[in-house]
């Protein structure tokens, strides 16, 4: 059986696409009546459980701060960022004063509430009132901040600030592309990843590549919900998780009033290129990993022809939003005549899992295969994704293979 690039394979359901356009028909966005620009943020206390943030004030918070920062064992933490590291302590007062008197950024120290002492800070930036929109950033969180529930509440706070009390539209983040760390805390914390920005700023004497980040209003009630379930008691005893919170934001969605998500899978084509760039750099991120820009260029390039044994397949909503992608391989195999399929990629958004989206881009591919002759599909994945181990045991065998690996190149 022939089997064409450009044919649309698996329409779960049928799919309606749905816009707005003006008198000329010409698509346009939704409008946004009675829009007003928001307040601009302020030098406010917000309170949490665990933490509060209050406006950086020296020299309130200066000595605390310096004595967090003075238990590293060196000054990697500052390497992304376009100050520090402080040699003395003086050094280190002249930039906090000078913090504590911006306004854009403005700059919230993070306070343990049960030590009383600031271990950190993150700020609000580049904020533009007219449009609803601002990033977090300069977040400096000192060693016995990181990974505790204190830095996850601290972000909670201000994102909650930024979009239930001044009602702001769009929450950034934005970070050097080789900031591994930076990736994956925004992935957890719920953004979604939008791109590269090649060459967008020179800081420290060298050239940086800026990943972006965001979070939108209408995503953010889902966060929030998960954002509150992660920090309750039951979820928190002595401190440690008892479930994660990308596991509780895939729970809310899944039962976010029983909505299911009408997907049609089909093919990628060329307009679909920017889509799945976005899609394709959140999968490198997940592995903590960065492809050349012509590296990416080809593999698209070869997905795409004809004359190659690649082929990616998308998986669209109702308004044909790319929600996730699947890359697989033919080859020919020494125990069979038909060629065997490698499913060698998959990655759906933050936003769609549990929705069935992973699980409609793999029927799609045993579609796909099965009219290519193919005589297997198989694919593998870490012994550590145990969610996505859940979907896989429902739909393909185990056979308990050992994957070894020499990289040649």
């Amino acid at each position: 059986m022939a089997y064409s690039k450009a044919l649309i394979l698996y329409p779960s359901r049928r799919s309606a696409l749905t816009g707005t356009t003006n008198e000329y028909l010409q698509p346009t966005g939704a409008a946004l009546s009675g829009w007003q620009p928001r307040p601009h943020p302020q030098r406010v206390v917000l309170a949490g459980r665990y933490c509060r943030l209050e406006p950086l004030a020296p020299p309130t918070h200066t000595k605390t701060l310096w004595e967090a920062w003075s238990k590293a064992e060196d000054g990697r933490d500052w390497t992304y960022m376009s100050v520090g590291p402080f040699a003395r302590e003086q050094q280190f007062a002249e930039f906090v004063a000078s913090a504590a008197a911006s306004t854009d950024p403005l700059h919230f120290a993070v306070i343990d509430q049960q030590t009383n002492c600031a271990t950190g800070t993150l700020s609000l930036m580049r904020i533009d009132p007219a449009n609803g929109v601002a990033e977090v950033g300069f977040v400096a969180f000192a060693p016995e901040l990181k990974r505790t529930v204190q830095a996850t509440e601290a972000h909670y706070l201000l994102m909650k600030y930024a979009f239930d009390e001044l009602g702001y539209r769009r929450y950034e983040w934005k970070c050097d592309s080789l900031n591994g760390p930076s990736r994956h805390a925004a992935l957890r914390l719920g953004f979604r990843f939008e791109g590269i920005f090649r060459q967008a700023a020179v800081y420290k004497g060298r050239t940086r590549d800026t990943a972006w980040f965001s979070v939108i209003d209408s995503e953010w009630p889902l966060l929030k919900a998960a954002f509150e379930a992660w920090l309750c008691d039951e979820n928190q005893p002595q401190g440690k998780q008892r479930q994660s919170l990308s596991s509780l934001r895939e729970k809310l969605a899944a039962d976010n009033n029983g909505r299911k998500i009408m997907l049609s899978v089909r093919p990628l084509v060329k307009s679909d290129y920017s889509a799945w760039l976005a899609l394709w750099q959140g999968y490198l991120t997940f592995y903590d990993t960065q492809l050349s820009d012509a590296l990416n260029l080809l593999t698209w390039q070869r997905m795409l022809s004809e004359d190659e044994p690649m082929y990616a397949l998308g998986a669209f909503d109702e308004q044909q939003k790319l929600l996730g992608i699947v890359h697989m391989i033919y080859h020919r195999g020494t125990w069979s005549s038909g060629d065997r399929c490698y499913l060698e990629d998959l990655f759906t958004t933050p936003q769609a899992r549990g929705q069935g989206v992973g699980r409609a881009l793999i029927e799609g591919v045993y579609q796909h295969a099965e009219a290519k002759g193919a005589s297997r599909v198989y694919w593998h994945t870490h012994e550590t994704n145990a969610t996505a181990q859940m979907l896989y045991d429902k739909l393909a065998d185990k056979p308990g293979f050992i994957q070894y690996r020499k990289n040649l190149a």
